[in-house]
């Protein structure tokens, strides 16, 4: 199985190679060894489907506390693919962009919840 470099991922490089072997299945002319081979290349595409959910799957819901410098604050949450940074910027819609600049831990009621943690921003200037 040849794979190609410049696919955006390994399931992606797969999903090449297995497409360019089943286009290979027509030149086989054993009918026994074409079937066995595209019962190999359909098991394998199964796999390479987990992989690429596996891929997409990948946001996790983060809370943002944001600031507005008059002392007003206001609550917001965002989907973003790895934890977010102090200094980092985040955009909440088009033009609507906060700076980190720091992060609090609220503990809520009842206890037995887990403690979150609000990424607390600024308007970016």
């Amino acid at each position: 199985m040849e794979i190609r470099p410049g696919l955006s991922s390994s399931a992606d490089q797969l999903a090449q190679a297995l497409a360019r072997n089943r286009a290979q299945l027509a030149v086989v002319a054993d009918e026994e060894e074409r079937a066995r081979r595209a019962e190999a290349i359909d098991r394998f595409a199964q796999y390479v489907d987990l992989l690429q959910e596996a891929t997409v799957a990948a946001l996790a819901r983060y809370s943002f506390k944001l600031e507005f410098a008059d002392g007003r604050w206001d609550l917001a949450e965002k989907e973003l693919p790895a934890t977010p940074h102090i200094g980092e910027f985040v955009e909440f819609a088009p033009g609507d962009r906060w700076r980190i600049h720091g992060s609090q831990l609220v503990r809520p009621r009842p206890p037995s919840k887990p403690v979150r943690e609000l990424f607390v921003c600024a308007p970016a200037v």
